[in-house]
Formats: C-alpha cells, structure tokens, sequence
C-alpha cells in the first residue's frame, strides 16, 4: 500500500486488512489509504520524548512512551490539573462539608496524584469524612517521584500500602490489570464521583468505550457525576446514549474543556456543542461489545464510521 512503510506502519496496516477481512468489509486501496492516514494522525504522540517532566505549576508529570503522551497537562501542571479538571468540578468538595462518607471510582490511579490530593482538599474540609476510593490502573511504574510537599502524607499512605488498606478512616483498594476485566469483578459500589482519567480515547480506546462507559458508570449514585478532562464527541455521545445530561468544564492547559455528566446536573451544552453531537461523523461512540477487543480493533472500527459515516460493509 505504502513503497515505505515503518514497522509500526506495516504493523497498522496489517491490522487493518485483518479487521477488514474479519468483520466483512470492502475497500478499495485508495479508501485504505485514507482511513490509515487518519489512523496515523489519531496515533501520533501528543508530546515528544520520555520520562519525568516538569510542568508549568513546578509539579512533575511522566511522559509515557507507551501511549505518546503525559500522565497530567504538561502546560497546566500537573496538580493544577488534578484540582481543577476532576476534584472541583466533581462538587465533592461541597458534599465533605456535611458528609460522613465520600466514595470516588478513580479509572487511572497513575501516579497517585489525583488520589492524594484529593484526600488532602477532603480532609482539609472536613477532618472526620471518611473516604472509600476504588482505583483502576494497567500496569504502575517501578519509581515514581512524589507530588509537592503538602500532599506527600497521604500519597506515601497509598504507595506504602498498595493494593489496599484501611487506617485513618481511608479505605482504598486498587485493581491492578486491564479495568476492562477488573469492572466485571466489582460489586456493589456506589460511588459520589467517577474520575475518568485514562490516556486520551485514540491512545486508550478501550476505557472510553460505550460498553466500559456503561459498566463503570453504573457504579454511580443516582445523583453522582462523572467527570473527565475530555470533551471528545465519541465519548460525549456514548454518555448520551446512556441517558447523561452533560456539562463543559473549565479549560485549564488546553482550548478545549473537559466534561461532567450526571443524570441530576442541568445540561449546560452550548447551541454549538449540542449541533456536534447531532451531525458530527465523529459522534459516535466507540464499541468493545464483549470488553475484550483489542484496542487498535476498536479504532478500527470507529475510524471506518468516522471516513464513511456508515456501517456498510
């Protein structure tokens, strides 16, 4: 298809004749060409290079090469980030006030940041809340540098006593392996706030799925939101699907906002955003029926709507 093709080109391109052959479609060479051009594009790293960075608040992020992209803004910082994209927009801070328990299912405990300083601006709040987070993650780094001063009290608690534990009126438990197959073992949780915090849908499609969005979601309070610092049409519109009403959140280190939803929060969607999720080729939401497809399969998939914005075959 391509006279120079690099390994991980050749690698795209295989996977995509695969897909074609496997699921029944027909395209001709010219119409390959275009949906691995726009596969490439979605794939490219968002940042160069590899390791531990500094960010704008002085705070540090890591890069991952894996994936082509940092665990936290780079141009926010990455504490800015853990308080202003998830903690203040999940109204949590409000609910310590008076609650005697806070619950949050954290997708994406990384490197611990979003975590500590969440139970640092709790326990500042209200000193006697208990708090129950229930966190996925893949894989976890082998070193990991600590977050500022004033939040390394808890965020040497969570590191120390990793997988679980239960001290000072905390109770943690991180699911280690693809959350895809960790959801389906969790049972009756009921959580006050979901911070989806995986790497971006093209990099990570398999947490931002319809079907893993249903799943995780359904973990939530009748009046819990769910919150993210992606306002990706793919995702917005799996949460419509599943009956969420959608708010924009504040942009911090980036043009774009990020997103809540909640089926008890007033939909605050401008005339523009809400003409996208109705018209856009990219509104529709990635699939992973059985939770178990391989990620590059689901962008596969989504991608062959996107440039044909169809489902023939």
């Amino acid at each position: 298809m391509f006279s120079t093709l690099t390994k991980r080109d050749q690698l795209l391109e295989e996977e995509l004749e695969k897909f074609l052959i496997e699921e029944g479609y027909r395209l001709e060479e010219g119409q390959k060409r275009e949906v691995l051009k726009t596969l490439k594009g979605w794939l490219k790293p968002s940042v160069e290079g590899k390791g531990w960075v500094k960010t704008k608040d002085c705070s540090f992020t890591f890069v991952d090469q894996n994936y082509g992209e940092p665990y936290h803004s780079i141009t926010a910082g990455a504490i800015t980030e853990c308080i202003e994209k998830f903690i203040e927009p999940s109204d949590l801070l409000q609910k310590a006030e008076s609650a005697k328990l806070i619950t949050v299912v954290d997708v994406g405990f990384g490197l611990g940041y979003n975590t500590a300083v969440l139970i640092k601006k709790l326990r500042d709040i209200n000193k006697k809340v208990n708090i129950q987070i229930l966190s996925f993650e893949k894989t976890l780094l082998e070193e990991v540098l600590p977050p500022p001063e004033e939040y390394r009290p808890y965020w040497r608690m969570l590191w120390d006593n990793l997988p679980e534990f239960e001290k000072e009126g905390i109770s943690f438990k991180l699911l280690l392996g693809d959350a895809r197959e960790k959801v389906q073992e969790v049972k009756d949780f009921q959580a006050d706030a979901i911070f989806h915090d995986a790497f971006s849908p093209y990099k990570n499609p398999e947490l931002w799925s319809l079907d893993f969005l249903k799943r995780v979601t359904s973990f939530l309070k009748p009046e819990g939101v769910w919150v993210s610092y992606t306002s990706s049409l793919a995702v917005r519109k799996a949460l419509k699907i599943l009956g969420f009403n959608l708010q924009n959140t504040k942009a911090v280190g980036r043009k774009l906002g990020g997103t809540k939803a909640g089926k008890k929060i007033e939909q605050n969607l401008s005339d523009e955003d809400l003409r996208k999720l109705n018209t856009s080729p990219y509104a529709v939401p990635f699939l992973d029926p059985n939770l178990n497809r391989k990620p590059i399969q689901i962008l596969i998939d989504y991608a062959l709507k996107v440039v044909y914005k169809s489902d023939e075959k």
